[in-house]
Order: C-alpha cells, then structure tokens, then sequence
C-alpha cells in the first residue's frame, strides 16, 4: 500500500526550509556557500534541486511550501523571477547566509 507522507510535518515557507537546510550545514560549508559566486551558486543549485523539490514535496502535496515560493516568485522584479520553487529556497539559503556573514563562531 502506498504510504501518505505526513505533510504536518513538512515545512510550509521558504524561510523555514532555508532555515532547516542551514541549520543542517556544518559551520565550514555555511562558511563556503556564503562566499559563492553566481556561477557556483548554479553549479550547487542544479547538484541539490532535485533532492529539495524531493525532500519537501513540493510538487507532490506541499501545498502551503508551493504558495510560499510562488508569493517570492510574484515579488520579484520581471527578467529575474526564478521559474523553480528549489531556485527560490536556494537563493534564500543563500541570501540568509550571506546576511549573517560578520557573525563569528567558536568551536
């Protein structure tokens, strides 16, 4: 019988994928992924899509997690609008990390 994943269980924004994926990341690679530049950004982008579109459902039940990448889509500006929910969550990741990048942590 086919198993229905727990969507309560599920992220429902961007941020809070952005914020599980971090959270995940040990220090050195939040350390390198927010030092990306644009050409390594696709490179990690099209490596991890498919394990992001996967892993939250996105296309396969996470209603609430696809209306908060398509309320980002509708805000950002013509000719830069990312078409995939993952692109969406991955520059956030991105953006966050980018944002907290004068933060110093002790080991």
């Amino acid at each position: 019988m086919f198993e229905r994943p727990n969507m309560r269980d599920l992220p429902r924004t961007v941020d809070e994928v952005a914020d599980l994926l971090i959270g995940d990341l040990p220090v050195r690679e939040m350390l390198t992924l927010s030092h990306l530049n644009r050409d390594e950004f696709v490179e990690l982008y099209e490596s991890v899509a498919s394990y992001i579109l996967e892993e939250f459902k996105i296309w396969t039940g996470n209603q609430a997690l696809l209306e908060s990448c398509m309320e980002r889509l509708a805000g950002a500006p013509a000719g830069r609008r990312p078409a995939d929910p993952a692109l969406v969550i991955l520059r956030r990741v991105w953006e966050k990390l980018r944002e907290t990048d004068d933060i110093v942590i002790i080991i």
